[in-house]
């Protein structure tokens, strides 16, 4: 009769971790199990332009997520909006790398008169702080701006009209998004 010896997918050790460790090994996890590998030499590696733009990139975000955790303000918003998965942290970084965007711009209440609305949906993995309208005419000259007002009850964003405006076909509304890291997104609308 043969004995046979107990296998362990895991390490008691090692298990669960995963990482760099000092400057001579790394701890990995392969198919359940764990495992402590050399260190890998990239030091001959060239990185792609795009590459180096990522990499650039994330080193902005880190440095966005500190600060902002150091801003009593913006702490106050990321925590509201971290979870037991995700940091306060965590929710500054992503929102650092993601832009605002656009959803609608929703002219259908202009009719070229002060008091005319225009409503803006506009959104952020963050927040976003401020929506400006520009409306221009056909040669690109801007005949009135301003910046919009957070409609809570509706979701939107509204820009009130204050100058009368004869002719609308031709005319130009543009949307200008700031999100709270600074990223600025446009989108435009030919009435």
């Amino acid at each position: 009769m043969t004995k046979k010896m107990a296998k362990s997918k895991t390490n008691i050790i090692t298990h669960g971790y995963h990482g760099k460790v000092g400057d001579q090994f790394v701890l990995r996890v392969r198919g359940g199990s764990s495992m402590i590998c050399a260190k890998p030499d990239r030091s001959s590696v060239e990185l792609t332009q795009n590459q180096k733009d990522q990499t650039r990139r994330f080193s902005g975000a880190v440095n966005y997520a500190k600060n902002a955790l150091a801003d009593p303000v913006k702490r106050a918003f990321y925590e509201s909006r971290a979870t037991k998965e995700v940091s306060a942290y965590n929710k500054a970084l992503a929102d650092f790398l993601t832009k605002p965007w656009v959803d609608q711009i929703d002219a259908i209440d202009y009719t070229g008169h002060p008091g005319d609305k225009i409503r803006i949906i506009a959104s952020d993995n963050g927040k976003v702080d401020s929506v400006v309208v520009s409306i221009s005419d056909n040669a690109g000259a801007v005949l009135e701006t301003s910046s919009c007002v957070f409609d809570g009850e509706n979701m939107n964003w509204v820009y009130t009209a204050t100058t009368t405006q004869a002719v609308i076909p031709g005319l130009k509304v543009s949307v200008v998004v700031r999100d709270m890291p600074g990223h600025v997104v446009e989108r435009s609308l030919m009435l």
